[in-house]
């Protein structure tokens, strides 16, 4: 779409929004108004899309807010929340990038939201007091993330199992009797019996070093994608 071209990666879509809603007002109030008329609800990205093709009758406005920046937007909106009179967009505009915004579809004027208010609205629709009770438990697993590397270039989405097999079999190189607690713990992961990482065979370090190290031969073996999902 032509529209990512200019969109940049220091864009910000809550900034960027306002201005694609201004160009093309009329038709947007009717989309809106057409997303809110059913109540709350979550919204994935074809029926976003669906509805807003719907809701336009002339083709060669749609074919301009389609391959503008506005189009560009919903193109790359994962899911949408509609709490009637308001409805939040999760976007990613570029690989391992997302932002939250929220439209009132009244004004069509539009905010940015963190993460975590996001989360907060997509609980609303299904247990709306469950949502706003502040001793609703939470279970935050940074702790579990903190030792745990991270994908930071665009480019390396995609290649999760390559980059995790890398870094697994480093550290066991390392140090294979510091890795011991790892092992117990891939172990002891499992779902109604059926274990989920490893199998039970696999009950000692050198083990568990040497199906990496296969694991690693075989993904390395894998044709090259680019890096694309």
């Amino acid at each position: 779409m032509a529209a990512s071209l200019s969109f940049k990666r220091s864009d910000s879509v809550a900034e960027s929004m306002p201005e694609a809603l201004r160009q093309s007002r009329y038709q947007m109030k009717r989309c809106f108004a057409s997303y809110v008329s059913k109540g709350k609800r979550l919204m994935k990205n074809q029926q976003v899309l669906e509805e807003l093709e719907k809701s336009m009758d002339d083709k060669v406005e749609k074919t301009k807010l389609m391959e503008g920046l506005l189009g560009y937007i919903i193109f790359s909106t994962q899911e949408a929340v509609v709490l009637p009179p308001f409805m939040a967009f999760a976007v990613r505009p570029h690989p391992g990038i997302w932002e939250y915004v929220k439209v009132n579809s009244n004004d069509l004027s539009v905010d940015g939201i963190t993460a975590a208010e996001y989360l907060k609205l997509k609980e609303l629709i299904f247990d709306e007091k469950w949502a706003m009770d502040d001793n609703a438990l939470e279970v935050d697993f940074g702790a579990f993330d903190q030792s745990t590397p991270h994908l930071t270039l665009p480019s390396s989405i995609g290649n999760g199992t390559q980059f995790l097999a890398r870094f697994l079999s480093s550290k066991l190189n390392e140090n294979s009797e510091s890795m011991k607690p790892l092992l117990d713990y891939l172990l002891a992961l499992n779902y109604r019996g059926e274990n989920l990482m490893i199998n039970s065979t696999i009950n000692t370090v050198n083990k568990l070093q040497t199906a990496l190290l296969l694991g690693k031969a075989d993904v390395l073996g894998l044709p090259d994608t680019g890096g694309q999902v």
